[in-house]
């Protein structure tokens, strides 16, 4: 913990976090961030958030990065020739906290499912959240490979075989402690050379316990 009366160091080095208005109690404080530096003393990742308020926690890091949680919950999910696990980073958290998050998807030999940009008449893979618990969700998802379909006269963005999209959830803030379970659905298609199926919507629910925030030490 530094001192910087006046907020001069964190001025000039840009990072003064201008969302908090003069008058505020914590006015003057720095946009929240974080660096991963591995041994080689390079920086391996950043994060920057807008609110003091969100933060990423040592699990979302962890699992981004080295695919491994904290010993967050792993969902299971399979339908037709899909197959998908989706990882939080961690099974407990406080209201508001930001966890890591990670979908892995296993595509049956012979078959594919799209990405973006895509046509209106096909859909994408996609996962989103119920908004009781949720308040947002964001997903890396690789950039698909452009497939020519010469019967369909199109050419169109796939994945194939298995692909890993590392992501974020964002927890209302509010939300009293106890057990809970985050709600979402996986949005996807399967097609090969010759036949599209209907598109699918796969429900899954994952838990997690929101913990008391923790007080100030008197």
């Amino acid at each position: 913990m530094l001192s910087d009366k006046g907020s001069v160091v964190i001025s000039k080095y840009g990072i003064l976090n201008t969302n908090i208005p003069e008058g505020h109690p914590f006015h003057g404080i720095p946009f929240p961030g974080d660096y991963l530096i591995g041994v080689d003393a390079k920086v391996r990742d950043k994060q920057f958030l807008p609110d003091y308020q969100t933060r990423p926690s040592s699990s979302q890091i962890l699992l981004k990065n080295f695919a491994a949680s904290a010993g967050g919950p792993a969902i299971a999910i399979t339908a037709d020739d899909l197959r998908a696990t989706i990882t939080l980073s961690s099974d407990q958290a406080v209201a508001g906290e930001q966890l890591g998050i990670a979908a892995e998807l296993v595509i049956s030999s012979g078959w594919h499912i799209y990405g973006r940009p895509l046509p209106d008449n096909y859909v994408a893979t996609s996962i989103n959240f119920d908004r009781d618990l949720v308040t947002a969700e964001s997903f890396d998802f690789p950039k698909a490979t452009p497939v020519e379909f010469k019967s369909l006269g199109e050419t169109l963005p796939v994945y194939s075989g298995s692909i890993r999209a590392p992501g974020t959830v964002q927890l209302k803030m509010g939300l009293k402690p106890g057990s809970y379970i985050i709600k979402g659905t996986l949005h996807f298609q399967q097609c090969n050379d010759q036949i599209c199926k209907l598109p699918q919507k796969i429900a899954f629910e994952i838990p997690v316990t929101i913990d008391p925030m923790v007080g100030a030490a008197k």
